[in-house]
């Protein structure tokens, strides 16, 4: 039997959002995750993401990202926080996913199983095809997977418990 396996290459973002009441100060932030392997073979898609390789972008505003507002030592400190205190890469280097992938129109709706932290939740999407370019966004609550919400100043500066994602992908 011949496979008809396709890989898929572009770009994965993720979006934090601040809250608590000194939040004022804080940043909502960008993340992408440079380093993922999704292939669909037929309508089965198997998609792995590599949690060390995620780069804080920086921070947003009013939907812009203000990249030269965060220095090198600023991103360390996020990437530590990010890998170290809610993530626990050391433990959970990658997420994963499997599901199906079933044409919808000139899309798909994505149904399956992501793994994150440790954890394996249901999980699906639609996927929306833009001039050849397959784009997605989605939300997920970390929760669901058991990721604690960060806290700074004794949870004066917390993370909402909602990340947006926001993926464009074609066909490699």
């Amino acid at each position: 039997m011949l496979s008809t396996m396709r890989r898929a290459n572009g770009t994965i973002r993720v979006f934090t959002f601040k809250e608590g009441l000194m939040s004022a100060v804080a940043h909502d932030l960008r993340v992408s995750v440079p380093s993922f392997e999704i292939a669909l073979d037929g309508t089965a898609i198997k998609a792995e993401f590599d949690l060390k390789s995620l780069v804080v972008d920086g921070p947003m505003q009013h939907g812009e990202l203000m990249a030269d507002q965060y220095d090198a030592g600023k991103r360390a400190d996020v990437k530590k926080a990010m890998h170290d205190e809610v993530l626990h890469t050391d433990r959970h280097p990658k997420a994963a996913f499997v599901g199906a992938a079933v044409p919808v129109g000139d899309g798909y709706r994505v149904d399956g199983k992501l793994e994150l932290a440790g954890s394996t939740q249901p999980f699906a999407f639609d996927v929306r095809n833009d001039g050849g370019t397959y784009r997605a966004e989605f939300e997920l609550k970390p929760s669901r997977w058991g990721i604690v919400q960060y806290k700074a100043l004794f949870g004066a500066i917390k993370l909402k418990d909602l990340l947006k994602v926001e993926v464009a992908l074609t066909e490699v």
